[in-house]
């Protein structure tokens, strides 16, 4: 059976500027890119008033509005969240989650990937993408987009890169990038709700990395399931998996 493998490690050194980045923090990358880009940046027309927020496009379907804003508290009944984030994307754009903390990012990837299985009966499924208003607060926006199409199914691959609670998001981001640019299909997973919040953490730190490749991300959750063996017994344990995906700007 495949052990649980040991925190991410980065693949090689990174592209381009990406050896002094892993250094740095996200406030110090981005203050770096707004002396020489100014800030306030355009893209295709649209002006970015904030660094960490990017205007919101899905490949399958096109330029998307922002949907309605719910927020997600450390306690929220997921099951319930999910409803309104399924009910909404039925009737119009798919929602916007805000949560504060690792609790609350935690149970609003829950409730998004709880919400996926609901909607598959509507051909609907959802991307995501997080940003953050201050990386230390853990202040997260996940913006929802709907789409017409599954990314790989629920299983964990041998190169899908393991998250923990102690991991280094910038470095976690230097490995995504890496494998990103070399056009290599990436799979992150963790499990419990501090190392989920650094995994998504991570996806957002390699958004800024991947930047200057004009090349974005978004992520799709899903719960995965793995055995490993304890002494004599097998013990399965549940995961969270994002599978991402790459998208040209």
């Amino acid at each position: 059976r495949t052990p649980i493998p040991q925190p991410t490690s980065t693949p090689g050194p990174p592209s381009r500027s990406m050896s002094a980045n892993l250094d740095k923090s996200l406030d110090q990358i981005i203050e770096e890119k707004e002396s020489r880009q100014g800030k306030l940046g355009s893209r295709r027309g649209e002006i970015r008033s904030h660094p960490y927020r990017r205007p919101t496009q899905n490949a399958e379907f096109g330029q998307q509005s922002k949907g309605m804003s719910l927020k997600v508290a450390a306690h929220s009944n997921v099951k319930g969240l999910a409803g309104k984030i399924a009910h909404t994307s039925r009737q119009t754009n798919a929602p916007v989650l805000l949560a504060t903390g690792s609790d609350a990012i935690n149970q609003a990837v829950k409730a998004i990937t709880i919400a996926r299985s609901y909607l598959e009966e509507d051909g609907i499924d959802l991307r995501v993408q997080c940003d953050f208003e201050e990386i230390k607060g853990f202040k997260a926006q996940m913006t929802l987009t709907k789409a017409s199409s599954k990314p790989r199914g629920p299983k964990i691959d041998p190169e899908d890169l393991y998250v923990k609670n102690t991991s280094d998001p910038h470095k976690v981001a230097g490995a995504i990038a890496a494998r990103i640019r070399d056009n290599k299909i990436v799979g992150i997973y963790a499990k419990g709700a501090d190392a989920v919040s650094a995994m998504v953490k991570s996806v957002t730190v390699a958004r800024l990395y991947l930047d200057e490749d004009n090349l974005d991300l978004l992520f799709a959750p899903t719960f995965v399931s793995m055995e490993r063996k304890e002494g004599d017994d097998v013990v399965k344990s549940n995961y969270m998996k994002l599978s991402l995906l790459m998208q040209q700007l």
